[in-house]
């Protein structure tokens, strides 16, 4: 396989052997407070990095132990045995718990319509969970592998999941019905995680060569090698703020960055953002000091996509939230490259 040079010569290895990482399974990027946060499978931890590179523990005493974790709006959600629980960000207070009855939970992603969906290893299922209801059914079942990492794919209104056991499949579950496919059978074993690039790359996580791939979107060509050397790597994250790819090394206890920087996304990639006024009832002006908009989404505490506004390249524009329902939303912002460029939040009134 062809070896990436320009990402390995890139490669940031963060060796964390203080106790800081306990069995890190998963990580998962926080935009509104600029950090990494890290799953301690070991020890019932959620594990904060902040972008000068100290690592402290954000959330403790979370039982069972977190695995897969997931940011949606405000909340971190965890995937804990049979249960997902969700913590507030600014408080990391629990202020979710869904007990599925589930064997164990592995992998978690989420829709733009407010629902997560989460791997079962043992079971071969994967749930759907309804954010605002906390509703859940099993969305897919008797798969022929075991389930692991699993990602959210818009433009084909799917999910992507990867496998764990020789020969492991990558998947496609349909959101429409369900259907569940394969797109590639590997050479690998053991597949952990999966992460997508916002210009559709996917990459995944192998225990077989303990190495990350990349594949392009339709994984029809030669997967590329990232990065190898690593121990156990798992649920990983792709950071398209700072072209950066995050992998918790559950082997040793480590975290590897491999891409651009690891340097604060608002010193790196983020414009200057100004919204107003804020709270708005009808008219909201957003305005971008450095990048041009290409598009804004506004997101709800539930994480789910209230609306759309397809932008032509500017500075500044304007956008009508008379018909928003009241409440608290974030204001994504994205380049013509569908890189987000900046987030704010907002608040709806009537």
């Amino acid at each position: 396989m062809k070896k990436n040079s320009l990402f390995i010569s890139f490669l940031f290895l963060y060796s964390l052997y203080f106790g800081q990482l306990s069995g890190p399974e998963s990580i998962d990027f926080d935009p509104l407070n600029n950090r990494y946060l890290i799953a301690n499978s070991s020890n019932g931890k959620i594990m904060q990095r902040s972008s000068n590179g100290t690592i402290t523990q954000f959330i403790g005493g979370i039982s069972p132990n977190p695995y897969g974790i997931e940011v949606v709006g405000t909340t971190v959600y965890a995937c804990c045995s049979g249960k997902v629980l969700g913590f507030d960000l600014t408080t990391g207070l629990q202020v979710f718990s869904v007990n599925l009855g589930a064997s164990f939970l592995n992998g978690i992603t989420h829709d733009n319509s407010g629902n997560l969906f989460v791997t079962d290893f043992t079971a071969k299922k994967i749930y759907r969970i309804n954010i605002a209801t906390q509703a859940f059914y099993v969305f897919a079942q008797s798969l022929t592998q075991s389930p692991n990492g699993i990602i959210f794919d818009e433009p084909s209104n799917s999910l992507v999941f990867v496998n764990w056991g020789s020969a492991a499949k990558i998947k496609r579950c349909s959101l429409v019905d369900s259907t569940v496919t394969t797109i590639l059978t590997t050479s690998y074993t053991n597949i952990d995680g999966i992460a997508r690039k916002a210009n559709g790359d996917f990459y995944i996580s192998t225990w077989g060569t303990n190495s990350v791939y990349k594949y392009n979107n339709d994984f029809t060509t030669t997967p590329t090698l990232i990065v190898s050397g690593l121990s156990s790597p798992a649920d990983i994250y792709y950071n398209d703020l700072t072209d950066t790819l995050g992998i918790p090394n559950s082997g040793n206890n480590t975290l590897t960055f491999v891409g651009q920087s690891t340097v604060s996304l608002l010193e790196q990639n983020f414009s200057e953002v100004a919204i107003y006024p804020n709270p708005s009832a009808n008219l909201l002006f957003v305005t971008s000091s450095e990048k041009k908009i290409a598009r804004i989404e506004l997101i709800n505490e539930g994480g789910e996509v209230a609306a759309i506004y397809p932008v032509e390249d500017s500075f500044d524009v304007n956008i009508d939230v008379k018909n928003l329902q009241k409440g608290t939303y974030f204001v994504r912002l994205y380049d013509n490259k569908k890189i987000l460029i900046g987030i704010e939040r907002f608040m709806k009134v009537n």
